[in-house]
């Protein structure tokens, strides 16, 4: 009998599993040539019996190659305001460009320390001829400790959310200190770990599509790029390790260096979900 039982807890388990896999699937990934980590949250399921409300919420990569193609589609999204998550040094090397004739609101926010000196540590670690996985993890993980550290700096996402509009939040890749604002986006809705973890990891398939023509951009050798181009979930939960330590909870972080109270965290839901 407790062998049946556990076979059936097993079976439900990799149910809900299998389930919440294909939630974060119903996100939509916009299909741009240009930059190919677009995608929205719209279509995820959360606490409640609630879904996040479709043409709302996107996030990405770089903008800086939108192909023709790729501004029609941008057109469609009725997106208001974009939150850059870059450095001043990335800003500048690789612009955004998009449809002027949104009339879009461009918000700058840089994230913690990944500026040039953040690059050069990059660089100089990629110069290593022993670098290899190992290495390329504790790198990922030390600069999203990093991200970690400075979570003031994505106060601007969640005051837009406050106006109830439609956004775009993005840095390089769209992987990692975008990676990091989804999470904690997904997680005031009311997302699960699971979920969380399956909207991170699922920049995978799309990041290789941008890191295969980055390295000459950023000068990084093509038989190292590939180390650097997805996500794993060690990073994630590096970050989220690290804020629960400081803060003691992901929530009491939001609030005290963003100022997510419940009343706004609820306003933002009603805003967000249906």
């Amino acid at each position: 009998m407790y062998t049946i039982i556990n076979f059936k807890k097993s079976c439900f388990l990799l149910a809900i599993g299998l389930l919440q896999a294909f939630q974060v699937l119903a996100q939509r990934t916009l299909g741009m040539e240009g930059s190919p980590n677009f995608r929205e949250l719209g279509g995820i399921s959360v606490s409640g019996g609630h879904t996040i409300k479709s043409n709302m919420l996107y996030r990405s990569g770089v903008l800086t190659h939108l192909t023709e193609e790729d501004m029609a589609k941008f057109r469609e999204t009725g997106i208001v305001t974009i939150i850059d998550l870059r450095s001043d040094w990335e800003v500048e090397r690789e612009p955004d460009a998009y449809p002027v004739d949104m009339g879009i609101t461009r918000i700058h926010s840089s994230i913690g320390s990944m500026d040039q000196s953040g690059m050069m540590e990059f660089m100089t670690a990629l110069a290593d001829p022993n670098f290899n996985e190992e290495k390329a993890d504790e790198l990922m993980i030390k600069a999203n400790l990093g991200f970690a550290n400075s979570l003031a700096d994505f106060k601007p996402i969640f005051d837009q959310m406050l106006e109830g509009e439609a956004i775009l939040f993005h840095c390089s890749a769209g992987k990692d200190r975008t990676g990091l604002a989804s999470a904690m986006i997904l997680h005031i809705l009311g997302a699960d770990m699971e979920t969380i973890k399956a909207d991170f990891l699922r920049s995978n398939e799309n990041i290789p599509k941008r890191e295969a023509n980055a390295g000459s951009a950023w000068g990084i050798p093509d038989d190292k790029i590939g180390l650097l181009a997805g996500v794993k979930e060690p990073y994630l939960f590096a970050a989220l390790s690290a804020i629960e330590e400081k803060y003691g909870s992901l929530g009491k972080a939001l609030e005290q260096e963003i100022g997510l109270t419940d009343e706004k965290i609820q306003v933002i839901r009603k805003l967000y979900l249906e």
